[in-house]
C-alpha cells in the first residue's frame, strides 16, 4: 500500500515539477548581465553562465578599480561573492537584481568598485533566475 500512495504522489507532483522548469528555462530579451561592459548573460552570451558559480577573470581580481558590473532585466539577478567558490563571508558579497515585475522590463542596476572600494577584490559571482 505504501508503494501506490509513493507512486501516485511522484506522479502528481511530477506534471508540478516539469511546468517549473519550462517555466524558468527561457529567458526573455530584457535578462542581461555585464561585466565590465561584457555580456555575460543575453546579449548573445547565451544562458551558459545562469546557476553557475563563475570566477570573475584575473584581470578583473588584480584591478582595484574592476569590475563594474550591470544587471539588468526583473526576471535575473546576481550576486557577487568576496570569496572564490561563491562563498558568503559575513556581509561581503552583493545581490543586484530587481526581481520585482511591477518595474519596467528594461530596469538595470550597476555596481563598481567607485560605490564600495571592496568591491574590487571580489572574486566569484552567480546568477539566477528570480
Amino acid at each position: 500500500m505504501k508503494k501506490i500512495i509513493i507512486s501516485m504522489i511522484a506522479m502528481l507532483a511530477a506534471p508540478a515539477c516539469a511546468f517549473e522548469l519550462k517555466k524558468k528555462s527561457k529567458l526573455d530579451i530584457n535578462q542581461k548581465v555585464y561585466i565590465e561592459n561584457q555580456p555575460v548573460l543575453g546579449d548573445g552570451a547565451g544562458e551558459g553562465a545562469l546557476n553557475k558559480c563563475m570566477a570573475f577573470s584575473p584581470q578583473f581580481v588584480a584591478n582595484p578599480d574592476a569590475p563594474a558590473v550591470k544587471v539588468c532585466g526583473t526576471g535575473v539577478k546576481a550576486t557577487f561573492y568576496l570569496r572564490g567558490r561563491c562563498a558568503d563571508y559575513y556581509e561581503h558579497q552583493k545581490t543586484l537584481g530587481s526581481c520585482d515585475s511591477g518595474l519596467a522590463p528594461d530596469t538595470c542596476e550597476s555596481w563598481s568598485p567607485a560605490d564600495d572600494a571592496k568591491f574590487g577584490a571580489y572574486q566569484s559571482y552567480k546568477i539566477e533566475q528570480c
